[in-house]
């Protein structure tokens, strides 16, 4: 998947903005967590920070979304006209953001309830698979509805949400995307490499035999896995951008 009207300068500069950008605020959330809350005004600091992170983080997703969402922005090598338009729609995408969660972590808080399905499941059908089996197989039905049907349903609008707000219009048109069997297939693909793959590299245990050896070992397989999340990443933005503005451009 490809777009001759993107410009390679744009894309360099937003997976380098990306790349250091996220590992920056693992970064600030790792020291937030050590801010102590003995005295009032830590206690603010630490609201103070948290809310800048927050800030922070949905701008360097808005800009980005909004860059590849628009093709007079990938036209383009400056990143800064979209980070200024993303800016504006901040609030449109935390709601959006804020809607994806509640729904995500409704259907998380269903897991504990899949042995017990598993068994009424097995019941039903008169014996069929055990269910151990059934339960296998409800475990992973919820992995890939959380990390992969509603990531695709969700990010064709977030895209639009980046770019141009709360727009019915413009939002009715970006859900033609999941009807795009090649988008579907692209996003399971790049989801795969992403996720799959990170998660495979670093839990992946060579038989070493110095703690010097084991250290490299760990920060190699750690770095080569962010890099493919990185990557990854910004690529599914990219496809998901070009399929949205395909079925609905938005202009200045």
């Amino acid at each position: 998947m490809s777009d001759t009207n993107a410009n390679r300068v744009g894309v360099i500069k937003l997976w380098l903005l990306n790349f250091f950008a996220n590992a920056a605020v693992v970064a600030v959330w790792y020291f937030w967590l050590l801010i102590p809350d003995a005295h009032g005004w830590q206690v603010a600091a630490s609201a103070l920070i948290a809310v800048a992170g927050v800030v922070s983080v949905l701008w360097l997703r808005a800009g980005t979304l909004a860059w590849f969402r628009m093709s007079e922005f990938r036209n383009q090598p400056r990143i800064g006209p979209a980070y200024r338009r993303g800016f504006r729609y901040i609030p449109a995408l935390a709601f959006w953001v804020i809607a994806f969660a509640l729904i995500a972590g409704y259907l998380w808080s269903l897991h504990p309830l899949i042995p017990q399905t598993a068994v009424w499941l097995h019941q039903k059908l008169n014996g069929g698979p055990p269910p151990r089996n059934i339960m296998n197989d409800l475990n992973w039905l919820l992995l890939v509805v959380l990390f992969y049907v509603m990531p695709a349903l969700w990010l064709p609008i977030a895209t639009t949400v980046a770019a141009s707000g709360v727009h019915p219009v413009h939002l009715t048109r970006s859900r033609r995307v999941w009807k795009r069997g090649r988008y579907w297939l692209y996003f399971a693909l790049l989801i795969l490499v992403g996720v799959w793959v990170p998660y495979k590299i670093i839990w992946w245990i060579p038989d070493l035999q110095t703690l010097r050896q084991q250290a490299w070992s760990m920060g190699s397989r750690f770095a080569l896995a962010y890099l493919l999340a990185i990557s990854a990443f910004v690529a599914t933005i990219w496809l998901t951008a070009l399929f949205t503005d395909r079925e609905d451009p938005i202009l200045s």
